[in-house]
């Protein structure tokens, strides 16, 4: 008995990590390009998800391989300069609003692609063995991340309220 749900149904409950994964990898202009690939990747993929692991920690999978694999091609075609100024266009922009999501963004921005796919997952909730499992590392790796970086972002955005 097959309980996997369809296609459509999987998109529309992990729509919002698809795109949220999308927008953070893709810069100006590639987002809705990066979008597409992840929904292409998932496709294809999807007929062979043996359902070991979660849909959701599937889907994440699949989204942050293929956000890695679309930002090395990017790299690739001499586009990073491009991007860094981009980056730091948004940095300067979301210093100035200091509203929740900016400063996150600001924060992710420093962070490298391991640490924001760790970061992401943890946000959504999945726990640290789901994740270990997504990013092929182990569950101990997970957590000490974890701990690593609520210790930088204690020290960058709390700071002493003393």
């Amino acid at each position: 008995m097959n309980t996997q749900p369809s296609f459509e149904q999987m998109l529309a409950e992990n729509d919002g990590r698809i795109r949220y994964i999308a927008s953070r990898y893709g810069g100006p202009g590639e987002r809705d390009d990066m979008y597409q690939e992840i929904l292409l990747q998932l496709w294809r993929s999807y007929e062979s998800f043996s359902g070991q692991a979660s849909i959701g920690t599937w889907v994440y999978k699949v989204a942050l391989n293929t956000a890695n694999s679309f930002v090395k091609s990017r790299i690739k075609r001499n586009d990073l300069h491009h991007n860094i100024s981009n980056q730091v266009a948004q940095q300067s922009e979301a210093e100035h609003t200091g509203c929740q999501a900016d400063i996150l963004t600001q924060f992710m921005d420093q962070l490298g692609d391991i640490d924001v796919g760790v970061l992401i997952m943890y946000l959504d909730g999945l726990k640290s063995e789901d994740i270990a499992e997504v990013l092929g590392i182990s569950d101990n790796a997970v957590r000490s991340r974890i701990k690593r970086i609520k210790r930088e972002f204690e020290q960058n955005f709390v700071g002493d309220e003393s």
